[in-house]
């Protein structure tokens, strides 16, 4: 008998393996393709944090010092520690699994539809 899985721990499992069939491309190409094809975000300001090191733990303070001032914050890091929904939160709440279970698919289909070979990192 097969293992069951959540349609959670399903879309996530087959995020994990997307690079298995789509090697890592460089340039912006599949994304942009991807960014076209998806609904904006609402116009907002936007703090980006680049560099080697400590990304995700000054993006965690940033985050939470705005929210203590009252501000509501989305927050995005990688890699995660313990559960894929680490990686996109609003105001300190994990995203649910039920938006990974709708949005995943979603992402997968237009891919598929539209040719594109998006990679673990251009999914998420």
């Amino acid at each position: 008998m097969g293992l069951l899985l959540t349609p959670y721990e399903a879309a996530v499992r087959k995020l994990y393996q997307v690079n298995m069939w789509n090697p890592v491309k460089l340039g912006l190409e599949n994304v942009e393709k991807l960014v076209g094809l998806t609904p904006r975000a609402l116009d907002m300001p936007i703090v980006h944090i680049a560099g080697t090191n400590g990304k995700g733990s000054v993006a965690w303070k940033i985050s939470h010092g705005m929210r203590a001032a009252g501000y509501r914050t989305g927050l995005f890091v990688s890699p995660h520690v313990s559960s894929f929904r680490e990686r996109m939160q609003v105001d300190g709440q994990l995203i649910p699994e039920a938006h990974v279970e709708t949005l995943l698919p979603k992402l997968f289909s237009l891919c598929e539809e539209h040719g594109i070979p998006a990679t673990f990192f251009e999914l998420t």
